[in-house]
């Protein structure tokens, strides 16, 4: 049963995961197509924005697509482990500790609370991209056997409850051979099934993701700044890897925050360094899914990747040349987790071997303290920084500073770094492959969702054309469906 209860969980990861991936990039497309008629055709004021200051709230309508994949994760993958039940409490909770947790904000600010901008580090940087991965779990395996549990209860009762019956009816007592123990039971399903179970779910899990995770590594980020600050004036080396460390364990998460806090704090004092160090990191964290990708194809080895490991991986890097940093990260939380024991890992090694290279070399980009950003709004990095803007500061290491001493040296260590913890993560995941082989474990997912929505497209035109008696010669439903089944 345990065995049955891993493969099911992974086959719903990679089926929610897939679902996730088309939301982010529907925000992804929806925002270039603006960036586009916006930017580059100069076309202002479109669907009915007649202010400039209404311009960006186009953007942020498809952005948030992206920013609340995490809510769409919780939601879909909770269902597709304890059915209806879990879309509320998943749907709430999700929202909460990605809005309401933190610090809140007004409806217009709340774009700058999720993970590329989190606003005074509230929003969804209080329990991480995976914190949002074991709520749904936990939660939906929750509602889960405690249906279970109810089931068994009801047989269990209504059979105590069959015998009294019984017994009442051998000592003359009129009761209806209909009556049946379970029978009463039932009659508080709608109470037990919808009221209180979910309820209880969604409390033990606000109880666990709150006091297990939240508080915690909160408490844990806000404790690693003072350490990591001496350690930038003894070793910047060191430094440089720890921060990478930080950056590839949880992303957008309170440990990365804290080596981001770090970086702050010296560019206030008139040091980039720490913050091209970050940056750099950062950045790795989108190319080392691709790596893996590509080196598994080579090697044969890690398992097979389906064509939305693909998909997921490559998003993120054509992002980058796009100049949108944030969604050369997004890409890679999903494909992470498909299998975060041996992403994270790997994740984490390259960007401490960035952090290292950066280091070891030197580089410092002069243009967060000198230049205006190029799709800014007159404000400096340095000014930006100062009202916690830190989208802007993602985007900088590719596109910033000087070509031979910054930006040409940045790429190719980004590059090393990716290629680097791509054949760490590629261990990890051949040796995770032997073991679930093994056990019994293993799940070769052959997802595609492009195929996917090109069958449901041909399936509806079929539809469409059956039910008006213009199939055309060579096209016929299948044998098993019907127009009203497809």
């Amino acid at each position: 049963m345990f065995k049955k209860e891993i493969i099911g969980l992974r086959k719903n990861v990679n089926r929610a995961t897939s679902i996730m991936f088309i939301v982010q990039l529907f925000g992804a497309l929806g925002a270039g197509f603006f960036f586009v008629v916006q930017n580059i055709l100069g076309v202002q004021h479109i669907l009915g924005a007649t202010e400039p200051q209404n311009e960006n709230i186009l953007w942020f309508i498809l952005f948030w697509a992206t920013d609340f994949f995490f809510v769409v994760m919780a939601v879909v993958l909770s269902y597709l482990i304890a059915g209806l039940p879990a879309i509320a409490p998943a749907f709430a909770l999700s929202i909460y500790f990605a809005h309401f947790s933190g610090t809140p904000v007004s409806g217009v600010d709340m774009y700058k609370t999720y993970f590329a901008t989190p606003l005074e580090n509230g929003g969804g940087v209080n329990i991480g991209y995976m914190g949002y991965f074991i709520l749904a779990i936990f939660l939906a395996f929750c509602i889960k056997y405690l249906f279970i549990a109810w089931n068994n209860a009801k047989e269990y009762l209504g059979g105590k409850l069959d015998k009294k019956f019984a017994k009442s009816r051998a000592a003359g007592k009129k009761i209806p051979d209909t009556l049946t123990g379970v029978g009463i039971l039932e009659q508080v399903d709608l109470i037990v099934l919808v009221l209180i179970m979910p309820v209880v779910s969604a409390a033990l899990t606000f109880l666990l993701i709150k006091y297990g995770i939240e508080i915690p590594f909160n408490a844990l980020g806000e404790a690693l700044i003072v350490p990591l600050t001496q350690l930038s004036g003894t070793s910047l080396v060191l430094c440089g890897v720890v921060m990478g460390l930080f950056v590839g364990f949880d992303i957008i998460g309170p440990i990365s925050m804290a080596a981001y806090g770090v970086a702050v704090t010296a560019l206030a004092a008139g040091n980039a360094q720490l913050m091209t160090i970050y940056g750099a990191c950062f950045v790795t964290v989108g190319w080392v899914p691709l790596m893996t990708v590509l080196l598994s194809k080579i090697t044969k080895k890690g398992g097979k990747p389906d064509t939305d490991d693909f998909n997921l991986a490559v998003s993120g890097p054509i992002n980058a040349f796009f100049e949108n940093i944030k969604l050369t990260v997004a890409f890679s939380m999903p494909y992470a987790y498909r299998s975060p024991l041996t992403v994270i890992p790997g994740l984490m090694v390259g960007s401490a071997a960035t952090g290292l290279i950066t280091a070891l070399c030197g580089i410092v980009n002069t243009a967060y303290l000198t230049e205006l950003p190029k799709y800014g709004n007159g404000e400096t990095f340095t000014e930006m920084f100062n009202r916690n803007e830190i989208y802007i500061s993602f985007t900088l290491p590719l596109r910033s500073g000087e070509w031979l001493s910054c930006r040409i040296p940045l790429f190719f260590i980004i590059l090393a770094g990716a290629l680097i913890g791509g054949a760490a993560m590629l261990v990890f995941k051949e040796l995770a492959c032997r073991g679930q082989k093994k056990r019994g474990t293993y799940v070769e997912s052959d997802g595609d969702m492009v195929i996917e929505f090109r069958k449901t497209a041909q399936s509806l035109w079929k539809t469409f054309k059956a039910e008006r008696g213009k199939l055309p010669a060579g096209y016929a439903l299948e044998e098993d469906e019907t127009p009203d089944e497809k």
